[in-house]
């Protein structure tokens, strides 16, 4: 089967969901069609799919039902735990990417959550950039 690559879609990109037009948060590329069966030519098919918060999980569902590979080219989730060891890291069946952290001194903790590796990783570190002023603050 094929194997569509997940990405950061560029800014300003909105879903391509037909009536949506929301701000895309996914960006699939979309591997050339060998399909010739349906008598369609497909030369002219996206190479791309835009797609927002709403949107992605189902398209990706789909691609996975499908017997399609879905990869997120924007890193590899075993080196961003290594890069942040205290940070907590975990997937949601949905797609979801977590990681939680105690923050400071404080017995509560704060949690990120992003669909790809490079845009948890954008989050940890604005968190701890947070966390690091309020610190800096008290």
């Amino acid at each position: 089967m094929s194997t569509y690559e997940a990405t950061q879609p560029p800014e300003n990109a909105t879903c391509d969901t037909p009536g949506c037009g929301s701000v895309a948060k996914v960006r699939m590329i979309i591997p050339k069609s060998l399909f010739t069966a349906d008598g369609v030519d497909h030369s002219q098919d996206p190479p791309t799919f835009d797609a927002c918060e709403l949107h992605w999980p189902g398209i990706r569902d789909t691609c996975m039902r499908n017997g399609h590979a879905v990869v997120d080219v924007t890193g590899d989730l075993r080196e961003l735990m290594g890069e942040f060891p205290r940070w907590t890291v975990f997937t949601s069946d949905g797609g979801w990417l977590y990681a939680s952290a105690r923050v400071g001194k404080s017995k509560q903790g704060v949690t990120v959550h992003a669909y790809l590796v490079g845009q948890l990783r954008r989050e940890i570190l604005a968190m701890e950039l947070f966390c690091a002023q309020q610190t800096a603050i008290v």
